[in-house]
């Protein structure tokens, strides 16, 4: 599973440790800053629900 943030740095930083609980982290990119006077950035992940957090049903 591929997920995009945009976020602060805080925001990412908090965002990326809850996914951590959830999913199985792959690879985690830098954060790059966005594009103009934005003052947010984006993170990439690649990740994978983890088996224990899965309800059974796998669509």
């Amino acid at each position: 599973m591929k997920i995009r943030m945009s976020g602060t740095l805080a925001e990412l930083r908090a965002a990326r440790a809850l996914l951590g609980e959830t999913f199985d982290v792959r690879e985690a990119s830098e954060p790059y800053p966005n594009r103009g006077d934005s003052q947010l950035y984006r993170l990439y992940l690649d990740a994978e629900i983890r088996t224990e957090a899965r309800s059974g049903d796998e669509q």
